[in-house]
């Protein structure tokens, strides 16, 4: 299973969807979770990795893959 949070025109709340986006995946044992925002500036994606990058979130997820090329994207792997 796969989940797909478009960030791209950027939300207020980015924070929250990519928290709720990730326990959905624990719930549904989702095997990636895409998070795309797309050509946001540079401080979005920071602001993305360092939600991604606490504590109560880091545990949840296996891998962290980043991709620049074209659209931006992240991936998130999960181990079940």
């Amino acid at each position: 299973m796969k989940l797909k949070l478009n960030v791209y025109p950027v939300i207020p709340d980015m924070e929250e969807k990519i928290v709720e986006i990730v326990n959905k995946a624990v719930e549904n044992r989702a095997k990636l979770v895409e998070i795309a925002y797309g050509e946001a500036a540079d401080h979005v994606k920071k602001r993305i990795l360092n939600c991604l990058n606490r504590k109560d979130v880091r545990s949840l997820y296996s891998r962290l893959e980043k991709t620049d090329k074209g659209w931006g994207r992240i991936y998130l792997h999960f181990r079940w």
